[in-house]
C-alpha cells in the first residue's frame, strides 16, 4: 500500500497534536519521515509531539534539524520550550531573541523573553517586551499580568493598576489578573480593594493576611478554614508561608511543608541544578557571609546590628551580600563604619548574584531573609556556599533541604523534641537565637499627657502589628480590661483608619468602652523606645509571638508576658524572657497567662518591684550582653562548619561546646 506524502500527513500530525494525543502525532511524524527525512515541518512537528510526551531533548534535536533546514520563527519558539524543560535559559533566550528577529510581532515570544529577562532583573527591557506584547496581541492576558508583576517589582504599582483593569475587562474571572491587581493594590495600601480582588480569586492565603491587616475579624474564621484545608493539598495554590505565621490552628509541620512545596513551585531549575560552591581549602580563617535585603533601619539591622560590628575579625572573616534598597540611614551609616566588605546584589540575577557569593569563597553564608518579604531565594537555591543557615528573619523552616542546612535555634524555640518540625539541622544558642543591640537608645521617658495617655490607671500596650492580633487574643484583652478598672490599651496606630474603627466596635462588642483604646503614631526607634516606658505591662500576641517588639519592651523594663505554642513563632517571646531570666512571666496557656496579667495588674507592688529586676538586669542580663552573644555566635559558626565536615547526616543539635560565662 502507497504510504501518504509527507504533505498529506501535515493535517493528520496536527490534528493529533491538536486533539492532545501527542504519541500518535509522533508516531504520524515519524513515518512520514521516513520518506522524507529533510521536511522540516515534519520535523518541527515530531519535536513538538516529543517535548509534549517530556522527551525534550529528542524534541530539541528535532527542531534544530528542521531550522538547518528552513530558518522559522515558530521553529525557534518551540524549540524555546523545548530549552526551558531542559533547563538552559541561555538557549532559551537565544531561541526566543531569533524568533523575534524572524517574526517582531510574535507576542508569545515577546512575553516569554521578558519572563525571562525579569527574572534577570533586566526590567528595562522586559518592560518594552511587554509593551510590545500587549501591542501587537491586545487580546494576550499573560503579557498584561507580566507587565503588572515588572511594575510593581520595580515599586511602579500605579502605573501596573491600569494595565490589569484593562485587562480584567477582557477576562473578568481570570484569577492570575485578579490576584495581581489584588498585590498592586496591597502595595499601595489600599488594603479593603485589594481583600475585595484576593476573595474573588479566592486566595485565602493572601486574603486572611489582608483581613488581619484591617482588623476584619467577620470572615476571618471561614478564611483560615479554608486555608488550612488547602495545605497538603494537590489543588494547593502557590501560597507563601511568610503569610501563615499569624494562623490558629497551623501545626509546625504544615508550616514546614508549605515551605518545601513555595520552593519547589518557584525555583525548580536552581533547585535541580548542580551547587555552584565547592569546599574551602582546609584550615582557613572561617569565611561567613550574610544575605539580607534588610540592611538599613529595619528590624533586623536593629537587632544584629552590635553583632556585625562586634566580630572578632582575627577568627572570622565577614562578608555582606546585599540586595537592600537604596538609602541611607542611622544604621546604615553605622554600617559602613565596620568597614565590612559589602557586596551589591540589587541589578544581579539570582544567577549572577549566587555566582558572586561563590567567588567569595564563604564556609557558611547566612540567610538572613527566609521567606519573608522581597526575599531572593533563587539565591541560595544555587548553593553558592558549601553551608548555609537559616537564622533570625523567619521564624521557621524553610522546608527544603537546598534551601538550608541549619537553623539558628535555641533550646526553648526550638528544642529538641521540635527536631522534626524543620528540613534543617538544628544549632543552639546557649541563652537565645536572637541577638540584641547593647546600643540601641535608652532615652528619658515622656510624659503620659505627651503620649496621649492618661494620668492614671493600668496601661497595658501591644506594639506588633494588627495582623499579629487574632480575635480570641482579643476576648482575653479585652476582658483584661473590664476587670482591671481605669486601664486602657495601647496599641500601634495601624496604617488604615478602617483598621482603628474596626478594633474600637470590636471592643465595644465585647463590652469595652471603645475610648479605652488609645493608639499610638509610629516613631523613630529612639523616640518610640523614650515613650515605650510608660507602659505598665505588655501583652503578647500569639501565635505569632513578639520578637523585636518583646525585646524593646524588656529594654526599657516594662514587663511582658506570653506563653508557649508548637511552632517557633509561638515561642519567640518565651526564648527572650527564659534567657533574660524571667521564667515566671512565661505562662502554660491561654487561662494561665489571663490570670498572671490581672494578678501584675492588681499588684502595684509586685509590678513595681518587677520592673525594678528588669531594669537591674537589663546590663547583666544574656539577652542584652552583645560581646557574649557574638562570641557565642562564633563558636556556634565552628561548631557547624565541624559537625559539615565530620557528620552532616547527624540530626541531633549542634552544640557551643564552651559557651561564654
Amino acid at each position: 500500500m502507497r504510504q501518504p506524502s509527507p504533505a498529506k500527513s501535515l493535517p493528520s500530525i496536527l490534528a493529533a497534536l491538536q486533539g492532545g494525543d501527542a504519541a500518535r502525532g509522533e508516531a504520524l511524524a515519524r513515518q512520514a519521515l521516513r520518506i522524507t527525512p529533510r521536511n522540516a515541518d515534519v520535523l518541527h512537528l515530531c519535536g513538538v509531539a516529543c517535548i509534549r510526551q517530556g522527551k525534550a531533548g529528542q524534541g530539541r534535536e528535532l527542531i534544530q534539524r528542521a531550522l538547518g533546514i528552513r530558518k522559522d520563527a515558530t521553529f525557534y519558539l518551540n524549540l524555546s520550550v523545548a530549552e526551558q524543560a531542559l533547563g538552559d535559559r541561555a538557549a532559551e533566550e537565544a531561541a526566543l531573541r531569533h524568533c523575534l528577529r524572524l517574526q517582531p510581532g510574535n507576542a508569545q515570544a515577546a512575553n516569554n523573553l521578558a519572563t525571562i529577562l525579569i527574572d534577570g532583573r533586566r526590567f528595562a527591557e522586559a518592560e518594552t517586551l511587554c509593551r510590545q506584547a500587549i501591542a501587537s496581541n491586545p487580546g494576550y492576558l499573560f503579557a498584561y499580568m507580566n507587565l503588572g508583576v515588572l511594575l510593581r517589582e520595580v515599586g511602579n504599582s500605579q502605573a501596573a493598576l491600569p494595565l490589569l483593569e484593562q485587562a480584567l475587562a477582557q477576562q473578568p474571572d481570570h484569577t492570575g489578573l485578579q490576584r495581581e491587581l489584588a498585590r498592586v493594590l496591597e502595595a499601595q495600601k489600599r488594603h479593603a480593594e485589594a481583600a475585595h480582588w484576593f476573595a474573588k480569586a479566592r486566595r485565602w492565603s493572601d486574603l486572611q493576611f489582608i483581613l488581619r491587616t484591617l482588623g476584619r475579624w467577620s470572615q476571618l474564621a471561614d478564611v483560615d478554614a479554608a486555608l488550612l484545608n488547602q495545605l497538603g493539598t494537590p489543588a494547593q495554590p502557590d501560597i507563601t508561608p511568610w503569610g501563615l505565621i499569624n494562623l490558629p490552628g497551623l501545626s509546625p509541620e504544615q508550616h514546614r511543608d508549605a515551605g518545601r512545596r513555595y520552593a519547589e513551585a518557584n525555583w525548580p531549575r536552581a533547585l535541580a541544578a548542580p551547587p555552584l560552591a565547592g569546599e574551602p581549602a582546609a584550615g582557613e580563617r572561617l569565611r561567613i557571609g550574610y544575605l539580607s535585603s534588610d540592611f538599613y533601619a529595619h528590624a533586623t539591622l536593629h537587632l544584629m546590628m552590635g553583632v556585625l560590628e562586634a566580630h572578632d575579625r582575627a577568627k572570622v572573616e565577614v562578608h555582606l551580600f546585599d540586595y537592600s534598597p537604596s538609602r541611607e540611614d542611622y544604621f546604615t551609616r553605622r554600617l559602613a563604619a565596620t568597614g565590612l566588605p559589602r557586596h551589591d546584589l540589587r541589578e544581579l540575577s539570582d544567577e549572577a548574584a549566587a555566582q558572586l557569593i561563590a567567588e567569595q569563597r564563604v564556609h557558611i553564608l547566612v540567610d538572613l531573609k527566609g521567606y519573608t518579604t522581597g526575599a531572593r531565594q533563587g539565591i541560595t537555591a544555587l548553593r553558592p556556599a558549601p553551608v548555609i543557615v537559616n537564622w533570625l528573619g523567619y521564624p521557621g523552616s524553610l522546608g527544603h533541604p537546598r534551601l538550608a542546612d541549619y537553623l539558628i535555634g535555641d533550646p526553648t524555640v526550638t528544642p529538641a523534641e521540635h527536631a522534626g518540625h524543620f528540613s534543617e539541622t538544628l544549632a543552639w544558642m546557649p541563652h537565645s537565637y536572637q541577638p540584641n543591640d547593647r546600643d540601641r537608645p535608652l532615652e528619658a521617658s515622656v510624659s503620659r499627657a505627651e503620649a496621649g495617655l492618661p494620668e492614671k490607671g493600668v496601661v497595658f500596650c501591644s506594639f506588633n502589628q494588627l495582623l499579629k492580633l487574632n480575635p480570641s487574643e482579643f476576648d482575653l484583652w479585652c476582658r483584661l480590661l473590664r476587670e482591671v478598672p481605669g486601664s486602657v490599651l495601647w496599641l500601634l496606630q495601624p496604617e488604615a483608619q478602617e483598621a482603628c474603627d474596626n478594633l474600637r466596635r470590636e471592643a465595644v462588642a465585647r463590652g469595652v468602652d471603645a475610648a479605652r483604646l488609645v493608639f499610638a503614631p509610629r516613631l523613630k526607634q529612639d523616640e518610640h523606645l523614650a515613650r515605650l516606658a510608660l507602659a505598665d505591662l505588655a501583652l503578647d500576641s500569639f501565635p505569632c509571638t513578639s520578637h523585636t517588639t518583646a525585646s524593646d519592651a524588656l529594654w526599657v523594663g516594662v514587663p511582658l508576658l506570653t506563653r508557649l505554642g508548637e511552632t517557633f513563632t509561638s515561642r519567640v517571646a518565651g526564648s527572650l524572657l527564659r534567657a533574660h531570666g524571667f521564667d515566671e512571666l512565661v505562662a502554660t496557656d491561654a487561662q494561665d497567662y489571663f490570670e498572671r496579667l490581672k494578678a501584675l495588674a492588681l499588684d502595684d507592688a509586685k509590678r513595681h518591684a518587677l520592673r525594678r529586676r528588669l531594669g537591674a538586669g537589663r546590663m547583666t542580663s544574656p539577652l542584652f550582653d552583645t560581646a557574649r552573644f557574638t562570641v557565642d555566635l562564633e563558636a556556634l559558626y565552628r561548631a557547624i562548619w565541624a559537625h559539615h565536615g565530620a557528620n552532616p547526616d547527624d540530626r541531633a543539635p549542634v552544640v557551643v561546646a564552651a559557651p561564654s560565662l
